[in-house]
């Protein structure tokens, strides 16, 4: 199963790194600044994750291990919330909403299937810390996933009861 393991992370890094690049490509395309902040800082957050795993990979290379998983999950949830009371993002409505409503739903997708990965491998792991490993990060994921949901169904419903035309 060690080997498994770190296979099962080198696939997670993969997968972070794809979500640093997405969302950092995806920031350059939306017009809403709501958008584009909340990308930008959800691909620093995954670089976080990245590195967070990459340091766990190394543990377990040297000790066959994991570590013991101290990370404060309050501190990404309070990034996204204080940043949308202070912009009050209701405010920020364009014609452009669609093409950005599409990357938010993408990016919604995103997280909600690297949470399903993460909770599925912990549910599979029979060390406990890697099920504490696996069902952090899966946790990590959802709260991203709700952000998305949450961001994707405001944007819908201002959209909705704009004016025809936008």
């Amino acid at each position: 199963m060690n080997q498994n393991y770190k296979n099962i992370i080198r696939y997670a890094m993969e997968r972070e790194l794809q979500g640093v690049d997405f969302f950092r490509q995806q920031a350059e395309k939306v017009n809403l600044a709501s958008a584009k902040d909340m990308l930008l800082r959800l691909s620093e957050i995954e670089m976080d994750h990245y590195e967070y795993l990459k340091e766990q990979l190394d543990h377990f290379e040297q000790y066959k291990i994991f570590k013991e998983v101290d990370f404060d999950l309050d501190r990404e949830k309070n990034i996204f919330e204080d940043r949308a009371e202070s912009e009050q993002l209701g405010q920020q409505m364009t014609e452009s909403m669609i093409p950005d409503m599409s990357v938010l739903r993408t990016a919604y997708l995103m997280e909600k299937d690297f949470a399903e990965f993460y909770q599925d491998t912990a549910d599979q792991s029979d060390d406990q810390n890697a099920k504490k490993l696996f069902s952090t990060l899966a946790l990590w994921e959802r709260g991203h996933e709700r952000m998305f949901k949450q961001e994707y169904q405001r944007l819908m419903d201002d959209y909705m009861t704009q004016p025809w035309g936008g």
